[in-house]
């Protein structure tokens, strides 16, 4: 019985009810004769679950991660400073530092890693919303704060302040590059994005050395993908940062931004 409930148990979360919905519309419309209802729930139905299987997620995801497998951590030159991309965090009142760490924390740990090995004499925060909270600093001064308090890196810091889109980080950069009289920084950001991080980063006129991290597919040596029942949450999300990535990218070539 254990073993059943486990697998209806996506059935009973929002998204797998709702998808269930979509069926059940499906069939009265279908009793009911009614064409175009049941085309379209129909059709609703199939492609939700098309978009949930992970043997279609996956090589989408894994396709923008391959190129950056060999430029994580342990293959990181020496430069001038770290760069590490927003989006890891955010500000959070009740929790510790008043910071909430994301799915994309990698990013954090990475830069304080590249740090600590002697990478680079100088850590960039960036990513601050254009408007904290009321009452709260930018996220980025709260994680400088909790570095310094736990003594987590003999390393300058600094922040991009805030800014709304990758591109701005990379304009920021260069800014801060010039005033420091930096050549070459060390980029970090999850391995699906450094393409277009890359891309803007060099457009702004930016030399930087790539290091990846938070791999969401290729963290296994042979990653598989097998088809499932249910929709999968997880392939859905995986589908949704690979669409994000597709129109972000679309976006930076049709305004000059790459």
């Amino acid at each position: 019985m254990t073993g059943l409930l486990k697998f209806i148990s996506p059935l009973v979360h929002p998204f797998g009810f709702g998808w269930l919905l979509l069926l059940v519309a499906t069939l009265v419309c279908v009793k009911r004769r009614q064409r175009l209802g049941a085309t379209t729930c129909g059709t609703a139905f199939v492609l939700l679950w098309l978009l949930c299987q992970p043997w279609l997620t996956a090589p989408l995801i894994g396709n923008l991660e391959r190129p950056w497998v060999d430029s994580t951590l342990d293959h990181a030159p020496n430069a001038d400073a770290v760069v590490v991309l927003g989006g890891g965090w955010r500000a959070s009142q009740p929790d510790f530092a008043s910071l909430d760490l994301t799915s994309c924390a990698d990013r954090l740990i990475a830069g304080f890693e590249l740090c600590r090995r002697g990478k680079a004499r100088a850590l960039v925060i960036g990513g601050d919303a254009p408007e904290p909270p009321p009452g709260m600093n930018p996220s980025s001064s709260q994680i400088m704060g909790w570095f310094r308090d736990w003594n987590l890196a003999q390393a300058e810091f600094h922040t991009l302040g805030p800014v709304i889109s990758t591109r701005e980080e990379a304009e920021r950069t260069r800014e801060l590059m010039n005033r420091q009289g930096w050549k070459r920084v060390l980029l970090v950001t999850s391995a699906l994005h450094m393409r277009r991080s890359v891309a803007a980063f060099e457009k702004a006129g930016v030399a930087v050395h790539p290091v990846a991290c938070d791999f969401q597919v290729l963290r296994f040596p042979d990653p598989t993908s097998g088809w499932k029942a249910f929709p999968d949450e997880e392939a859905l999300s995986k589908f949704s940062f690979w669409w994000h990535e597709q129109l972000g990218w679309l976006a930076y070539r049709v305004l000059g931004h790459l």
